[in-house]
């Protein structure tokens, strides 16, 4: 079991990737890379708002940098299932 230091270090991670937003960018960037504008105008999310969940996903590694376009990492398609499954759940 989990003890509530280790619990409480991953508050942050698991606020960032139940947002409504953050599954709408890991279902655009699971089909493939894409820039700022790209996952705005796809996802539906305003610029502020993007901006914020894009640190926030980076920060944790749940998705990455290069360049200009953002990709998503192996922790981030495994986080994207889960949500998916939960999801669909209820």
């Amino acid at each position: 079991m989990m003890s509530v230091e280790k619990i409480n270090g991953k508050i942050e991670i698991y606020k960032t990737v139940t947002h409504p937003g953050s599954l709408k960018i890991l279902m655009v960037l699971n089909r493939g890379s894409a820039g700022f504008t790209g996952i705005m105008f796809e996802s539906k999310l305003s610029p502020s708002v993007l901006n914020k969940l894009l640190k926030d996903l980076v920060t944790h590694n749940i998705i990455s940098k290069n360049g200009r376009e953002y990709v998503i990492t192996s922790k981030g398609e495994q986080i994207l299932r889960i949500l998916l499954e939960l999801t669909n759940a209820l």
